[in-house]
This record gives C-alpha cells, structure tokens and sequence, in this order.
C-alpha cells in the first residue's frame, strides 16, 4: 500500500503526462495532506497560503502554471533527445512534424530510464503505426538506422586482432571457429534505399533516384565514429550467421545458399577494415 507521499508523487508524475489531468485538483489539497501525515501542524499561515508540499518542498503561486512548466521543459527535454538520436529523420520532415512525433512517441512510451540517451528505443516500431501514408513508410527503416548508430556511438570497446594476426591463422582453424563480433555491429534489412537516404544528409550527399531499392546495411564502428557498410544479402546472412554464434563455415553456408558466386575474399577484407569481427570466441 502506497504512503500518502507515495500517492501524491505517483499524481504528481501523472499531471505531467497530457495537457488537462484531473489530478491538479487533488494536488492542491493532497499536498497539504501528506504534510499533516508527516507531522506538521497546520497553521493559519499555511492554511490561508494553500500551499501543497512536494517531499517538504512547498510550491507557492499557480500550481497549474508550475506544472505547466516542469511539463514543458521535460517535453523539450524528450525532443532534444529523439533529435540527437535521430538527426536525418529531422531533417526529412522538419520541426513541426518532428515535435508533433515526439509528443506523440512521448506520451505512448515515456521514458523508463534516467539516461535519456535511451528514451527513442520504440521509435522505428512507434512510427510503424504513426505514418500511414505509404510513401513515408521508410521513415521507420530509417530510424532504425539511425538509432543502430547511436547505440553503436556508445558501445563498449573491443580488442580487435590486426590484419596480419588474422592472416597468421591457418584457414582450416579459422572455418571451424566462432569469431567475436564488435559490440557496435548492428545488421539492418530494409526495402528501401535507407542507406543512400542517410548518406544524402552527410557533407557531399545526394539523393537516390530511387527510393524503394531493397539494402542490407552492416553498423560498424573502426574507431570512435560509427560508420555504415553496405553489403549484399549473402553478406548479411553470413554476418547474420556470425552473430548468432555459428562457425564461419556454418556463416558461409548461410551466405552460398543465396549466392553461389558470393566473394568471400572481398567481403572478409571490408570486416576486418571495419574491425567488424574482433577476433575468435575462446572455446
């Protein structure tokens, strides 16, 4: 059972979600009650200022206007997070729609964490069912692009062998091998040109002359900033394979039955560039 400091902080959360919340009525006289509950005497002063306290904080003044307020800035708050987290997407479809989204994505899926570098997780599968209009339906591929590089941005570091400690492993060693993926790698499949879209907003870029061509995309991170790989879709069931802790002979396999003319050698080249495998899984 909740202390009536409890309940007045659960009403308090409550009134901050949505403009009209009938909860700013019971926090005017709740407040005044969790202070009794507490110990305190209720004086004359007090009673005649109205004044409700929130954790022995007293709030004077218009408590709609207050609240108002702390609603606002945890809104802006929410927006400059998604902002961070999904810059192209911003620029796409402009501020009134991006603060139309946030508000939207907000109140559906508020923040479960103190980080908010976390609060945009649910948005590709939020967007999914907020854009209806079929030719914005890779507005979803596309944030799930972006938030792949913004979890790849905080990913952890990795030992990652060099070129000439891969070449020192016997091949037959290596085919029966698990290998260890980065932390930032992150496959995203999609039938539209997502990738050619993301790199049209970086310094250089166009746009594609089509935007329903169907792209696999490998998230990497060879240092600090992450970075997009586009690769077939042999590649990405290989790499898939990988992942999901097979060997490298099992990953082949998976990458063969798509395309019999797969170039393994060049594909294994572009990873180990990417420091997209680290090294191999101990046994």
């Amino acid at each position: 059972m909740r202390t009536p400091l409890e309940s007045l902080q659960r009403m308090f959360a409550e009134s901050l979600e949505g403009e009209q919340r009938p909860v700013l009525s019971q926090l005017q006289c709740t407040g005044r009650g969790v202070d009794q509950a507490q110990g305190r005497a209720e004086s004359p002063a007090y009673v005649a200022e109205q004044t409700p306290c929130f954790s022995g904080i007293k709030l004077t003044g218009n408590l709609r206007e207050r609240v108002d307020l702390y609603r606002s800035s945890i809104h802006a708050n929410r927006r400059t997070a998604l902002t961070s987290a999904y810059p192209v997407l911003l620029a796409l479809v402009g501020e009134d729609y991006f603060a139309a989204l946030s508000a939207a994505y907000g109140e559906t899926h508020p923040s479960q964490s103190g980080d908010l570098n976390r609060f945009g997780a649910a948005l590709p599968a939020f967007i999914e069912t907020y854009e209806q209009a079929p030719r914005f339906r890779y507005f979803a591929d596309l944030a799930r692009l972006e938030w792949s590089l913004h979890l790849a941005y905080f990913a952890a570091d990795a030992n990652v062998l060099t070129p000439a400690e891969w070449a020192a492993i016997r091949p037959e060693d290596l085919l029966e091998a698990k290998l260890a993926v980065h932390p930032a790698c992150a496959l995203i499949s999609s039938r539209y040109a997502i990738a050619d879209i993301w790199a049209a907003h970086q310094p250089g870029g166009s746009f594609p002359a089509n935007f329903e061509s169907p792209t696999h995309v490998l998230v990497v991170r060879p240092q600090w900033q992450p970075q997009i790989l586009v690769q077939c879709a042999a590649a990405h069931a290989a790499f898939d394979a990988l992942q999901r802790g097979t060997t490298l002979n099992e990953a082949l396999d998976s990458a063969f039955a798509i395309d019999a003319e797969f170039n393994f050698t060049s594909q294994w080249r572009a990873w180990i560039a990417a420091s997209a495998i680290t090294g191999l899984q101990p046994l």
